[in-house]
């Protein structure tokens, strides 16, 4: 069988992650444990070990639910969700029980990057490449004051384009003025 880059990356990067996951929820799944505490190991053990991978790393869509349905099964003892899962990722106050949202995790992993494209200075060696594409089109202060589609920002590479694209998404979900810095003061 012919392995892919993109596919071997997948395996090393969060494939095999997914299957220490597995491991350690299997460990715990005998236990009697609250809702609360199965919600804890999740967050704990299980996602957590694929933070590194999800804040460099496009992941797939297929192991964004394969991590959901893995937590759900866990939570619930393998058998039908009790509450509405966007229940789950409320406050205590609001009945929720403050489990993470790995999708909506993962966006937030990404746009974290603004904040250090931002605050560094032009010589270190690990901004450069964004850097450089991003002036292309005005650099990323313009970008990220302007509306605009991202499938129409062609110069970015994959990465540094979700980034903007999920920035898109969080400045039409708060209905962002240019004129407000508010998610500047949000990244900072």
């Amino acid at each position: 069988m012919l392995r892919t880059p993109i596919k071997e990356n997948n395996e090393l990067n969060f494939d095999k992650k997914i299957q220490k996951l597995q491991t350690k929820l299997d460990m715990w799944s005998s236990q009697d444990l609250t809702t609360f505490g199965r919600a804890m190991l999740i967050k704990t053990l299980g996602i957590s070990q694929l933070i590194y991978s999800a804040s460099n790393l496009e992941a797939p869509k297929e192991i964004v639910e394969i991590v959901r349905t893995k937590s759900s099964k866990f939570l619930w003892k393998n058998k039908n969700d009790k509450i509405k899962r966007s229940g789950l990722y409320q406050d205590l106050d609001n009945g929720g029980i403050r489990m993470i949202d790995f999708d909506i995790m993962l966006k937030v992993l990404k746009l974290s990057w603004i904040s250090r494209l931002l605050r560094t200075s032009d010589n270190s060696n690990w901004c450069i490449i964004p850097k450089h594409y991003s002036g292309r089109m005005g650099g990323l202060n313009f970008l990220l004051r302007c509306n605009y589609a991202t499938n129409y920002v062609n110069d970015l590479l994959f990465f540094y384009k979700k980034i903007l694209e999920f920035f898109n998404d969080l400045k039409t979900l708060y209905s962002y003025d240019q004129k407000q810095e508010f998610f500047f003061f949000f990244f900072f």
